[in-house]
């Protein structure tokens, strides 16, 4: 069978490959043809833009590489070990951007409404990263939450805190950005370029600094900033993973955070249980509640999705999320406009 998918050449390229997939499923893959897919401008913009050879550790940045984690489609067959999607269900799985693909069903093919369209629905994944920062967060109704970058991770992460009853702020320097932050319910917006963000910070907060401070960016400049502008007990959570090197003095921050006894948590979604568990969520339920509650409109998606596009245009849109952030934030395939 041939398949089309993207492929990272070299770190600024990208282009549209054919790819032969052959007859054979494992006992736990599903063959899922591609509706939708949606581009996280973080993590894949770091391989597109070479930024993943700068990272501490991870896969070194070798190329020709895969792309892409959110995919959305219709299972065409499944393995013989596969019990939780069927022929005929539409699936949320972590796969590539590819037109038809293997996936990993233990890993997740998650059944999604029918009903509810998947230009909207593909961002359940994106939200599946944003919940982390709340589920790690000791947050109560009413507290203070600033929320540092409003991509798509941190637009999905001040809704889920807004909803959770939480008091929240958003910063960008993106005018774009924080429009959409506010088209989504965040009228807290700040754009540091325009206001100090410290000072925003503390006349909001009685000089006090916030409860929670999320960093959902990934920018160790950032997180240090952050830190400054937490309250004693207070939290930070790092929601963005850091990757490129970063030189500074962070005895400041590590002093403030020792003397007001701040906690730092890292919230990588990939730390929560595949599958349900007795304690914990799991990356299962957290799929399950993002897709009820987009189908309910009570996450808002609408705003977001500034770019829908064929596949064949996608050195256009990596270009864009990487170097455009005032035209591009949300950016979803069609794969129907694939012949």
């Amino acid at each position: 069978m041939l398949s089309k998918q993207l492929i990272v050449t070299e770190p600024g390229h990208i282009e549209l490959q054919d790819r032969a997939i052959d007859d054979t499923l494992q006992p736990h893959e599903a063959l899922v043809r591609a509706e939708y897919t949606i581009v996280s401008a973080g993590t894949e913009g770091a391989g597109f833009t070479g930024l993943v050879k700068e990272m501490p550790f991870g896969d070194e940045g070798h190329y020709p590489r895969n792309t892409g984690y959110g995919h959305i489609g219709e299972v065409l067959e499944v393995g013989t070990e596969v019990s939780s999607c069927k022929v005929g269900d539409r699936v949320l799985s972590f796969s590539n951007h590819c037109s038809v693909i293997k996936a990993d069903v233990g890993r997740m093919a998650l059944p999604m409404p029918e009903n509810t369209d998947g230009t909207r629905l593909v961002f359940a994944r994106m939200a599946g990263v944003s919940i982390g920062a709340l589920r790690s967060s000791s947050v109560q109704a009413g507290e203070t939450v600033l929320i540092i970058g409003m991509g798509l991770v941190g637009n999905f992460a001040a809704q889920l805190f807004r909803m959770a009853g939480a008091e929240v702020m958003a910063a960008d320097l993106s005018n774009l950005r924080l429009a959409k932050a506010r088209a989504c319910g965040i009228e807290r917006t700040v754009n540091p370029n325009e206001t100090d963000l410290k000072d925003a910070v503390m006349a909001w907060t009685d000089g006090n600094g916030v409860h929670v401070a999320v960093e959902a960016i990934g920018n160790s400049h950032v997180i240090n900033e952050a830190a400054l502008l937490t309250r004693r007990y207070g939290e930070i959570i790092l929601l963005g993973s850091p990757r490129a090197r970063a030189t500074y003095d962070v005895t400041p921050m590590l002093l403030h955070i020792h003397l007001e006894a701040i906690r730092m948590i890292g919230a990588l979604e990939w730390r929560w249980p595949y599958h349900e568990s007795e304690r914990h969520w799991s990356l299962l339920d957290n799929y399950r509640q993002i897709a009820r509650w987009i189908t309910e409109e009570r996450l808002i998606v609408d705003p977001l999705l500034t770019h829908l596009a064929s596949p064949s245009d996608c050195q256009q849109i990596y270009e864009g999320l990487t170097q455009n952030q005032d035209t591009y934030l949300g950016a979803v395939f069609d794969w129907s406009l694939v012949k």
